[in-house]
């Protein structure tokens, strides 16, 4: 199984009509107020214009692939790859109509893929694949989802179920 997700052009053509005119606006008032408001305003104004360039410098770039032993998300910027023996817990998050699949692997660490770039549907499929892989990977097939009701809950969580399988 190799899949490889990447924002539609619909989503990038979106993402840069929206993206490029506010990153516009906070450097301009943040360049613009230099001398009329404090310096460190000023400098705040710009900063969040550039963090606003790199979010969207990532939304456009970014993408996901698979294959059976790993996920790779990367971007323009650079990349992570998560041995899928690694990962120890999926969950669901978001508001305001945005969905966020975290992937947690290693110690404390994570990833995030959200529906501003790819579809509710991408990562639901990315989320199907994954825990199908995830189960393969350490021997769980047939054994119950924990926490049982994850679909309400909003996450699974692979050590929980390791530990339950060696009970």
């Amino acid at each position: 199984m190799v899949e490889s997700y990447c924002p539609s052009s619909t989503a990038r053509y979106v993402t840069l009509l929206v993206g490029v005119p506010g990153t516009a606006l906070f450097v301009f008032a943040g360049v613009k107020g230099i001398g009329q408001i404090p310096v460190l305003l000023s400098c705040a104004f710009v900063a969040l214009g550039l963090a606003v360039a790199r979010q969207i410098l990532f939304d456009l770039t970014m993408r996901v692939d698979m294959d059976a032993h790993s996920i790779t998300r990367s971007w323009l910027l650079g990349s992570v790859v998560i041995p899928i023996d690694e990962i120890h817990r999926l969950s669901w998050g978001g508001a305001r109509g945005v969905l966020i699949l975290s992937i947690h692997y290693g110690a404390k660490r994570f990833i995030q893929i959200s529906s501003n770039a790819l579809t509710k549907d991408e990562l639901r499929k990315i989320h199907k694949d994954v825990l199908a892989e995830v189960i393969t990977a350490h021997g769980l097939e047939g054994s119950p989802l924990r926490p049982l009701f994850s679909e309400q809950v909003g996450y699974v969580d692979i050590d929980e179920m390791i530990a339950m399988k060696h009970q």
